[in-house]
């Protein structure tokens, strides 16, 4: 995948599971259930990208980028991303162009196989570009991004 689709997926959070089809912006694949009667249906686009649906709606509320195999499940994205990101970033780097976040939480322990996390931070996108979505920065324990989420500010529900 290159970084201009990329961008496309980050413009479609927020959009409709048939508004996205329509417009061939994802491609024809079942939207899967994590576990019967789970609130939210994933797509995988392709290794290391994933979008999240809320059931009710087949609205797009999440886009995950996994940046680093940190599982032996975990498949990483091994296509282009746009400027700002790139494929090795840490908190330093993520601080130092994004500044002060808007949410954090600092590192949990997880039970095995995730064991100690670096916890997360949240940044607005530009609203001018990409109203009302955030992008949030998964951090390892040893501060590494590991995955770049694509998301709503508010998705009208808990």
């Amino acid at each position: 995948m290159d970084a201009g689709k990329v961008v496309e997926l980050i413009e479609a959070v927020g959009h409709s599971y048939e508004s996205l089809l329509a417009s061939g912006k994802i491609p024809s694949h079942s939207l899967d259930e994590l576990y019967p009667g789970c609130d939210r249906l994933d797509l995988e686009v392709e290794n290391g990208i994933e979008l999240t649906f809320w059931a009710e709606t087949k609205v797009l509320e999440s886009f995950f980028i996994t940046l680093m195999k940190t599982m032996p499940s975990t498949v990483k994205y091994e296509g282009e991303l746009p400027r700002p990101y790139t494929s090795a970033m840490n908190q330093s780097d993520v601080h130092r162009i994004f500044g002060d976040p808007m949410e954090s939480r600092g590192p949990i322990k997880m039970p095995e196989p995730m064991g100690q996390t670096g916890g997360w931070e949240s940044y607005p996108l530009d609203p001018t570009i990409h109203p009302g979505k955030k992008v949030v920065f998964q951090y390892t324990a040893a501060m590494e991004v590991k995955t770049l989420v694509f998301t709503l500010i508010d998705k009208g529900h808990d």
